[in-house]
């Protein structure tokens, strides 16, 4: 999780906010490993049996149903018994990645003025928009 905490700030440069992807990066990194570290970042907030509990809560809350990531803050808000919307908002669509909760000594790499994301998804410089 350090490593991938550490690229937050390139990912969000170059894909977006965790929950609000540029179009061209739909399928980046930052969709997936980037979302489990903002889960990761709850869990070290709340704690293992708090962390539990929202996740019980919220899957049995909207089973059969769809929900919204406002959704997910509410529920995770009412379980824990603290407004945590600052808290996920900042990680979910925050152009900077916050600080991790218990980690002081992680640290986020300044981004770079490069296109990381054809590197990561091994796409050639010059090959990196295609018509679909």
């Amino acid at each position: 999780m350090k490593d991938v905490y550490s690229r937050g700030d390139q990912w969000r440069k170059d894909a977006g906010p965790v929950a609000a992807p540029t179009a061209a990066n739909l399928f980046h990194s930052q969709r997936y490993t980037g979302g489990v570290l903002v889960l990761y970042a709850l869990w070290t907030l709340v704690g293992d049996d708090t962390f539990r509990r929202i996740e019980h809560s919220f899957l049995h809350k909207y089973r059969n149903s769809s929900a919204s990531t406002a959704d997910y803050i509410a529920v995770a808000s009412q379980v824990s018994g603290q407004d945590l919307s600052g808290f996920l908002n900042d990680w979910l669509y925050g152009t900077k990645t916050p600080r991790m909760p218990g980690h002081p000594d992680w640290t986020v790499t300044p981004p770079a003025n490069s296109t990381a994301w054809k590197e990561e998804m091994h796409v050639p410089h010059d090959h990196a928009s295609a018509t679909l």
